[in-house]
């Protein structure tokens, strides 16, 4: 079949979209992650945001405003919290060093070490675990430092898409109204369960698991647990990830302080974690997250483990939300194709 002019005009404009398609991928590809965690921030403080908009009557200094509050509260976790975290995990290591953890088992479980060789095949092989991740995580920190430069550029690019994300959310929100293949209803359903599914991962499981790791941390210094904020820093990290949860880290805390002779400590940090926190955790979950929202925890474990593999440690809230919006996806194009059945 010959091409006539109108064709080849055609041709030429699809292979010039693909072109500038595959251009911009290539571009954005490396700055992907940023931009996402940007537009996820974007949507955590967009409630203060809105706050401010009634009183100062303007987006653009409502967004400077919001964006002012992140820089200090990010600059406060740095100046005392992070050499906090280094001086602990020093600590921490040097602890872990000079434990006699074989003496400690042979003493608990005896029968796992019968002869002076398995004593021995322990010891080396426990030696070697505690070299070679101290070994790795002085490559990624070595990492970090080399890419310093490039971790501030797409610093930048968060904090540029967490301004205009907070300054234009509507019109990015009504640019995908306009751009989705649906009805206006179905549209309009998918732009609700969206804004769902995204309150029920970020609300729901982000800023609840948060709650929890520092309910648990207070616990940890009231008791006067050694490098407290470095525990409370892993029960927060652990009380984001589903089904693991702080009990991960308190109830090694509890049994610590039992082998430790510290009974009553330790019975109050059991009490007190195994019944306050886990109810706190039970209770609010369903205040923010709602049946209809909700993905199955199977779901949003596979997304965070794929997110974590995939983007790093914000992984664990990029990649649920990916999964969550597929899913919703699938449901409203499902829901598509049987009203379009029902119709013919």
């Amino acid at each position: 079949m010959p091409l006539n002019e109108e064709s080849i005009k055609q041709l030429i404009a699809i292979s010039l979209i693909l072109i500038l398609i595959i251009f911009t991928f290539l571009i954005i590809k490396p700055i992907f992650f940023s931009i996402i965690l940007g537009l996820i921030l974007a949507y955590i403080f967009n409630p203060i945001d809105k706050r401010l908009i009634k009183i100062v009557k303007s987006g653009t200094i409502s967004a400077c405003i919001t964006s002012l509050i992140v820089v200090v509260l990010l600059g406060l976790f740095i100046w005392f919290v992070v050499p906090i975290l280094v001086t602990q995990i020093f600590n921490t290591y040097n602890m872990i060093i000079g434990l006699d953890v074989v003496s400690f088992l042979k003493n608990t479980l005896p029968i796992l070490f019968s002869s002076d060789q398995i004593t021995a095949n322990f010891a080396a092989s426990y030696s070697t675990f505690v070299s070679t991740s101290t070994q790795t995580v002085l490559t990624r920190f070595t990492e970090m430092v080399v890419n310093l430069p490039a971790l501030l550029l797409k610093l930048a690019v968060v904090a540029l898409v967490f301004f205009y994300g907070l300054r234009d959310g509507g019109k990015l929100i009504k640019v995908l109204e306009d751009t989705l293949p649906f009805n206006k209803s179905l549209t309009t359903r998918f732009i609700k369960k969206s804004k769902d599914v995204t309150f029920s991962v970020v609300y729901g499981r982000i800023i609840i698991g948060i709650m929890t790791g520092l309910l648990s941390g207070i616990s940890f210094y009231i008791a006067g647990v050694p490098n407290s904020t470095l525990l409370t820093f892993i029960a927060i990290l652990a009380g984001v990830i589903p089904i693991v949860g702080p009990w991960i880290v308190w109830i090694p805390v509890v049994a610590g302080l039992f082998i430790a002779g510290q009974t009553l400590p330790a019975m109050l940090l059991l009490l007190y974690n195994g019944l306050f926190v886990s109810f706190f955790d039970n209770i609010t979950h369903p205040l923010f997250i709602s049946k209809q929202a909700s993905l199955p925890i199977s779901f949003t474990l596979i997304g965070m483990i794929g997110g974590l593999l995939v983007f790093g440690i914000f992984g664990v809230i990029v990649g649920p939300l990916i999964v969550a919006y597929l899913v919703t996806l699938f449901e409203i194009y499902l829901e598509y194709n049987v009203a379009k059945q029902k119709k013919e």
